[in-house]
């Protein structure tokens, strides 16, 4: 789908482009944003080039040639925060999907496209030009609560005026050197009439040069079978041992043939540039006439900071990089990869945490009296040191963390932070699993089992079995089939993304495959990722 292009000034602006696959987004076990999606790149800077019908009359050649003099000036990636909204139709009724609105302002992620990887995924069915990109967004981990989305804004230089340029700068040297060479041999001394052959010759490098800029011209309006053997027959035209005057000019004629549908392709830009302005700058040399294009693409998949029940799922232990966009596994860690879900519980105060384990404290008011003796105490060293068994005591291995603890009733009850008394002795009653996650979250690994309904036992009758994990691997690519030059569909290009389970795919070796973990309703850490088959 392409949307409406506006003119502000020299600028094409369009507004929304729909020739990117969805953002394909997962988060990292320290909970920030990894994502993916593809780009067919030609048809993106084609189709959004001011010239798109005239370069429609181009051939293959010359639209991936302008497609690759279309310099990108900016890319950036930001993001937002949403918030779900439950869309109505006209007549005020709830409908579904859920849209989204803006929360806040934008926030910049990436700010070059540099800072983002290219893939080689091997797809199949994919149209030529498609590039998967991948990136991190690193500050989402930051963030304590929410729903985001990410925006894609790209400004690059117009290529198709560059491209006529550089055909034209080179057509018209071409030119003169051919009337060049044929004025020299209007001297009689240069030209045997009898034997209509030239006398002097021109380098066999030059012909070459100058033949090739031809027919490298001409594939941009012709579909040539076999552009060597184009090569090899304009330079018979004017190659020194069998030229003659017809042939050399014959040559000429077919140069200024060229000429003229370049000039005529200026002509109906109505950017006011002439043919001799033009040849006279350089490819990609900044040219005035050259509109910029601002392209932006706002996907609709979001991500939550939040995790789904408080709990997510990790196929590869934590066994990944942080940063840099999508990690990479072999086959080999693939296919032995076990799930295990990750509970995350807020930090608890000691108190909590001791009456979680059913240790309460009943505090009494101090009753003062006199005349009570002092009780002498006897060090706990004679009973659980190293040489408590010879005298009948215990050692400190039989004994409970509450009687290896260092506060007393006596504190306890004489001191007026209770929290502050516990402290030290909660840590002996928490799980030996505990550790502190990022975020300021407790998390517990425990294994994910994977249970069907035939093995539920009658305690778990009324649970609802897990579904089976499945790790699915992109096969194809559904593409619009459209000209270049449309911009009347409403149907995307890049309309949906075929999954096949790993199962079901041949998978050669060196490939590189995005792939996908999926869990049913489960969040899934690292869920997207790239395989490399070694």
């Amino acid at each position: 789908m392409l949307s409406t292009i506006e003119t502000v000034g020299n600028k094409m602006i369009n507004k929304n482009n729909s020739h990117f696959t969805d953002l394909m987004i997962t988060k990292d076990t320290s909970g920030n944003a990894d994502f993916i999606f593809g780009v067919d790149m030609d048809r993106l800077t084609i189709d959004n080039s001011p010239y798109s019908a005239l370069i429609a009359n181009m051939t293959d050649i010359a639209k991936r040639q302008v497609a690759s003099n279309s310099e990108i000036l900016s890319f950036n990636i930001n993001r937002r925060q949403v918030k779900k909204e439950l869309s109505l139709n006209s007549l005020g009724s709830p409908m579904t999907p859920e849209v989204f609105s803006d929360e806040t302002i934008s926030h910049p992620v990436l700010r070059s496209i540099s800072e983002m990887r290219e893939v080689p995924l091997a797809v199949s069915g994919g149209s030529s030009g498609i590039k998967y990109l991948t990136a991190s967004d690193t500050g989402l981990s930051t963030q304590t609560a929410g729903t985001y989305q990410y925006e894609l804004s790209i400004s690059l230089i117009d290529g198709f005026i560059p491209t006529v340029n550089d055909i034209l700068k080179r057509l018209y040297r071409v030119s003169t050197d051919v009337s060049g060479y044929l004025a020299l041999l209007e001297v009689p001394a240069n030209y045997d009439s009898d034997k209509r052959r030239a006398k002097i010759s021109i380098r066999e490098s030059k012909t070459d040069e100058m033949s090739k800029s031809y027919v490298d011209a001409l594939s941009y309006f012709q579909n040539l079978k076999n552009i060597n053997t184009e090569y090899k027959r304009a330079s018979s035209l004017i190659a020194s041992r069998v030229a003659t005057k017809e042939s050399i000019g014959t040559f000429q004629k077919r140069v200024n043939s060229v000429i003229s549908k370049t000039e005529a392709l200026i002509s109906k830009t109505g950017t006011g540039a002439t043919p001799s302005g033009v040849a006279n700058k350089s490819a990609n040399s900044g040219f005035t006439n050259a509109p910029t294009v601002e392209i932006k693409q706002s996907f609709n998949d979001t991500v939550s900071v939040e995790c789904k029940d408080d709990r997510y799922i990790d196929y590869f232990g934590g066994k990944g990089k942080i940063g840099g966009g999508l990690n990479v596994y072999s086959d080999t860690e693939v296919k032995s990869s076990v799930p295990k879900t990750t509970y995350l519980e807020t930090p608890l105060t000691s108190l909590v945490m001791l009456e979680s384990r059913g240790v309460t404290f009943s505090i009494n008011s101090i009753i003062e009296t006199t005349g009570t003796p002092i009780q002498e105490t006897i060090s706990s060293a004679k009973y659980i040191d190293s040489s408590a068994g010879s005298v009948g005591g215990l050692l400190k291995d039989d004994l409970s963390p509450i009687d290896l603890s260092t506060i007393s009733v006596g504190n306890l009850v004489n001191t007026i932070d209770i929290n502050a008394a516990v402290s030290s002795m909660a840590p002996k009653l928490s799980s030996v699993n505990s550790f502190q996650a990022p975020a300021d979250k407790i998390t517990k690994a425990m294994p994910k089992q994977a249970l069907t309904p035939q093995v539920a036992t009658d305690d778990m009758s009324m649970s609802t079995a897990p579904a089976i994990s499945t790790t699915l691997v992109l096969v194809a690519l559904e593409t619009q089939n459209m000209d270049m030059h449309s911009m009347h569909t409403p149907e995307p290009m890049l309309k949906s993304l075929q999954w096949k389970p790993i199962e079901e795919v041949n998978i050669e070796k060196g490939a590189t495959l995005l792939c996908k973990q999926e869990d049913g309703s489960e969040e899934v850490v690292n869920a997207f990722f790239v395989m490399e088959r070694r």
